[in-house]
């Protein structure tokens, strides 16, 4: 493994915000649209109204339409799943323990799902909880296909939040701007869950690209 990247769960388990960026919460209501590297889908033209059978370009075009649609569709699914991961890093120490549970199978599968488990555990060990907020800004370099595993890339700013300590009040960490962070997610029958999540705490990335 790069020793420049480190799990997610790393970051959460040590509570080192540093990494926050990569254990962020959406700040933005409405994100700003996706970037991909393969491009709109565009169809074929309709056949003329003068043609009486359909010709081999309407099935074609019907075929584009079903997988730029179910792309389109399976995109969207995945980041609303990622995103809900992202916050319980700055909610789950507010959560009773059956809450916080059903809210992380709510959005991670193994290996991901016992690493989440782990860092609340050590937030709530040390009266620890996050603060403030983060702005996701993801982007899709491979497209799905129709397969059971996504890639996400998303490049975080953490600088507005942070872990604090529950007892007294005071900020101990605050997070980082540009970070990038990459997700591996799987279908399941419940839908899309975070199986993996990884920072760069040392390179620096640009939101969009």
């Amino acid at each position: 493994m790069n020793p420049r990247r480190t799990t997610l769960a790393a970051a959460l388990a040590a509570a080192v915000c540093a990494a926050l960026a990569g254990c962020s919460t959406n700040a933005d209501a409405t994100p700003p649209p996706s970037t991909t590297s393969t491009g709109t889908a565009t169809t074929a033209a309709a056949p003329s109204s003068s043609t009486s059978t359909p010709s081999s370009s309407t099935s074609t075009t019907s075929t584009t339409l079903d997988t730029a649609a179910r792309e389109k569709q399976d995109r969207q699914d995945a980041e609303l799943v990622w995103r809900k991961f992202d916050q319980l890093a700055l909610t789950m120490a507010s959560l009773p323990p059956d809450q916080a549970e059903q809210a992380f199978q709510q959005v991670a599968v193994d290996p991901q799902l016992p690493r989440l488990r782990s860092a609340y555990q050590t937030l709530k060990s040390r009266n620890e909880a996050g603060y403030g907020s983060d702005i996701s800004f993801i982007s899709w370099r491979e497209p799905i296909n129709g397969g059971n595993t996504a890639t996400i890339h998303d490049c975080q700013d953490g600088s507005q939040g942070g872990y604090l300590d529950v007892k007294t009040g005071n900020k101990l960490t605050v997070g980082t701007a540009n970070t990038p962070a990459t997700g591996t997610l799987q279908r399941t029958p419940q839908g899309w869950r975070v199986s993996d999540a990884q920072i760069d705490q040392v390179n620096k990335c640009t939101p969009g690209v």
